[in-house]
Protein backbone atom coordinates (compact mmCIF):
# COMPACT_ATOMS: atom_id res chain seq x y z
CA UNK A 1 0.00 0.00 0.00
CA UNK A 2 1.35 3.42 -0.89
CA UNK A 3 2.18 6.01 1.76
CA UNK A 4 -0.63 8.20 0.37
CA UNK A 5 -3.31 5.61 1.05
CA UNK A 6 -1.81 4.42 4.33
CA UNK A 7 -1.82 7.99 5.72
CA UNK A 8 -5.35 8.58 4.47
CA UNK A 9 -6.55 5.28 5.92
CA UNK A 10 -5.07 6.00 9.36
CA UNK A 11 -6.54 9.53 9.41
CA UNK A 12 -9.97 8.32 8.25
CA UNK A 13 -10.04 5.49 10.81
CA UNK A 14 -9.01 7.90 13.55
CA UNK A 15 -11.78 10.35 12.59
CA UNK A 16 -14.44 7.65 12.69
CA UNK A 17 -13.22 6.22 15.98
CA UNK A 18 -12.50 9.49 17.79
CA UNK A 19 -15.44 11.64 16.73
CA UNK A 20 -17.88 10.25 19.35
CA UNK A 21 -15.25 10.66 22.10
CA UNK A 22 -14.53 14.25 21.10
CA UNK A 23 -18.27 15.04 21.00
CA UNK A 24 -18.71 13.43 24.42
CA UNK A 25 -15.97 15.77 25.70
CA UNK A 26 -18.04 18.74 24.42
CA UNK A 27 -16.22 19.54 21.17
CA UNK A 28 -16.45 18.82 17.46
CA UNK A 29 -13.86 16.89 15.49
CA UNK A 30 -12.89 18.89 12.40
CA UNK A 31 -10.48 16.30 11.00
CA UNK A 32 -7.48 14.09 11.68
CA UNK A 33 -4.21 14.02 9.77
CA UNK A 34 -1.37 11.52 9.75
CA UNK A 35 2.12 12.64 8.79
CA UNK A 36 5.81 11.97 9.16
CA UNK A 37 5.84 8.23 8.57
CA UNK A 38 9.55 8.43 7.68
CA UNK A 39 10.66 10.53 10.65
CA UNK A 40 8.39 11.28 13.57
CA UNK A 41 4.90 9.83 12.94
CA UNK A 42 2.19 12.20 14.16
CA UNK A 43 -1.57 11.87 14.50
CA UNK A 44 -2.99 15.37 14.61
CA UNK A 45 -6.57 15.79 15.82
CA UNK A 46 -8.17 19.15 14.98
CA UNK A 47 -11.07 20.15 17.25
CA UNK A 48 -13.55 23.01 17.35
CA UNK A 49 -15.57 24.40 20.21
CA UNK A 50 -19.22 24.60 19.06
CA UNK A 51 -20.82 27.94 19.86
CA UNK A 52 -17.57 29.34 21.23
CA UNK A 53 -14.70 31.25 19.72
CA UNK A 54 -11.43 29.38 19.66
CA UNK A 55 -10.05 26.38 21.46
CA UNK A 56 -7.81 26.95 24.46
CA UNK A 57 -4.98 24.88 25.87
CA UNK A 58 -7.24 23.45 28.60
CA UNK A 59 -9.68 22.32 25.90
CA UNK A 60 -6.91 20.53 24.01
CA UNK A 61 -5.66 18.87 27.19
CA UNK A 62 -9.18 17.66 28.06
CA UNK A 63 -9.66 16.13 24.59
CA UNK A 64 -6.17 14.61 24.67
CA UNK A 65 -7.07 12.83 27.94
CA UNK A 66 -10.44 11.76 26.53
CA UNK A 67 -8.92 10.01 23.51
CA UNK A 68 -5.53 8.72 24.72
CA UNK A 69 -6.83 5.67 26.59
CA UNK A 70 -8.98 4.66 23.64
CA UNK A 71 -6.08 4.95 21.17
CA UNK A 72 -3.81 2.92 23.45
CA UNK A 73 -6.43 0.20 23.97
CA UNK A 74 -7.45 -0.10 20.30
CA UNK A 75 -3.85 0.07 19.05
CA UNK A 76 -4.88 0.42 15.39
CA UNK A 77 -1.72 2.43 14.68
CA UNK A 78 1.00 -0.25 14.61
CA UNK A 79 3.95 1.96 15.59
CA UNK A 80 4.99 4.61 18.08
CA UNK A 81 3.63 8.06 17.23
CA UNK A 82 3.02 11.52 18.63
CA UNK A 83 -0.57 12.57 19.38
CA UNK A 84 -1.34 16.27 18.90
CA UNK A 85 -4.70 17.85 19.66
CA UNK A 86 -4.95 21.22 17.94
CA UNK A 87 -7.32 24.01 17.09
CA UNK A 88 -7.72 24.68 13.37
CA UNK A 89 -6.07 28.09 13.73
CA UNK A 90 -6.07 30.94 11.24
CA UNK A 91 -4.83 28.73 8.42
CA UNK A 92 -7.38 26.00 9.10
CA UNK A 93 -7.06 22.76 7.17
CA UNK A 94 -9.65 21.93 4.53
CA UNK A 95 -10.53 18.37 3.56
CA UNK A 96 -14.24 17.71 3.06
CA UNK A 97 -16.72 19.58 0.84
CA UNK A 98 -18.31 21.27 3.87
CA UNK A 99 -14.90 22.62 4.94
CA UNK A 100 -14.54 24.38 1.58
CA UNK A 101 -18.23 25.45 1.43
CA UNK A 102 -18.02 27.31 4.74
CA UNK A 103 -14.96 29.22 3.46
CA UNK A 104 -16.26 30.44 0.06
CA UNK A 105 -14.57 33.68 -0.98
CA UNK A 106 -11.49 33.07 1.16
CA UNK A 107 -7.92 32.54 0.03
CA UNK A 108 -6.66 28.93 0.14
CA UNK A 109 -3.49 27.01 -0.64
CA UNK A 110 -4.01 23.59 -2.24
CA UNK A 111 -1.46 20.87 -3.06
CA UNK A 112 -2.52 17.92 -5.24
CA UNK A 113 -1.11 14.39 -5.25
CA UNK A 114 -0.42 14.58 -8.99
CA UNK A 115 -0.16 17.56 -11.36
CA UNK A 116 -3.38 19.00 -12.77
CA UNK A 117 -2.71 21.08 -15.87
CA UNK A 118 0.99 20.76 -15.10
CA UNK A 119 0.88 22.08 -11.53
CA UNK A 120 0.53 20.62 -8.06
CA UNK A 121 0.50 23.80 -5.96
CA UNK A 122 -2.36 26.28 -6.12
CA UNK A 123 -3.16 29.49 -4.29
CA UNK A 124 -6.48 31.13 -5.00
CA UNK A 125 -9.93 32.11 -3.80
CA UNK A 126 -12.40 29.33 -3.04
CA UNK A 127 -15.00 30.14 -5.67
CA UNK A 128 -17.37 27.18 -5.73
CA UNK A 129 -17.92 23.64 -4.43
CA UNK A 130 -19.93 21.22 -6.54
CA UNK A 131 -20.03 17.71 -5.07
CA UNK A 132 -16.41 16.62 -4.84
CA UNK A 133 -15.09 19.38 -7.12
CA UNK A 134 -13.58 22.55 -5.65
CA UNK A 135 -13.22 25.53 -7.97
CA UNK A 136 -10.41 27.94 -7.18
CA UNK A 137 -10.14 31.37 -8.76
CA UNK A 138 -6.43 31.87 -9.53
CA UNK A 139 -5.35 35.05 -11.34
CA UNK A 140 -8.87 35.53 -12.67
CA UNK A 141 -9.17 31.97 -14.04
CA UNK A 142 -11.29 29.15 -12.63
CA UNK A 143 -9.55 25.85 -11.91
CA UNK A 144 -11.60 22.77 -10.99
CA UNK A 145 -9.84 20.42 -8.59
CA UNK A 146 -11.37 17.07 -7.53
CA UNK A 147 -11.28 16.55 -3.76
CA UNK A 148 -9.68 13.07 -4.05
CA UNK A 149 -6.78 14.70 -5.96
CA UNK A 150 -6.02 17.05 -3.04
CA UNK A 151 -3.10 16.01 -0.83
CA UNK A 152 -3.33 19.04 1.47
CA UNK A 153 -5.39 22.23 1.60
CA UNK A 154 -5.66 25.10 4.06
CA UNK A 155 -6.76 28.70 4.33
CA UNK A 156 -4.15 31.41 3.85
CA UNK A 157 -4.18 34.03 6.60
CA UNK A 158 -4.46 37.55 5.28
CA UNK A 159 -3.62 40.14 7.95
CA UNK A 160 -5.81 43.23 8.00
CA UNK A 161 -4.42 45.99 5.83
CA UNK A 162 -3.48 49.36 7.32
CA UNK A 163 -6.51 51.39 8.15
CA UNK A 164 -8.69 48.29 8.38
CA UNK A 165 -10.16 47.82 11.84
CA UNK A 166 -9.18 44.62 13.61
CA UNK A 167 -11.80 42.57 15.35
CA UNK A 168 -11.54 42.16 19.10
CA UNK A 169 -10.80 44.58 21.86
CA UNK A 170 -9.10 47.81 20.99
CA UNK A 171 -5.74 48.56 22.51
CA UNK A 172 -4.36 51.85 23.72
CA UNK A 173 -0.91 52.90 22.67
CA UNK A 174 1.66 53.32 25.38
CA UNK A 175 3.56 56.56 25.44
Amino acid sequence: MSERFAASDIADRAEQALSPLVVEAGFELLLCTWSGADGRPTLQVFIENPGEEGVGIQDRVAVHHAITDYLDAEDFIPLAYVLQVSSPGLERPLKRPEHFETQLGKLARVRTWEPITERRNWKGTIHQVDGDIVTLLVDGQEHRIPLPAIEKANLVYEPPSKGQKRSGASRKRRR
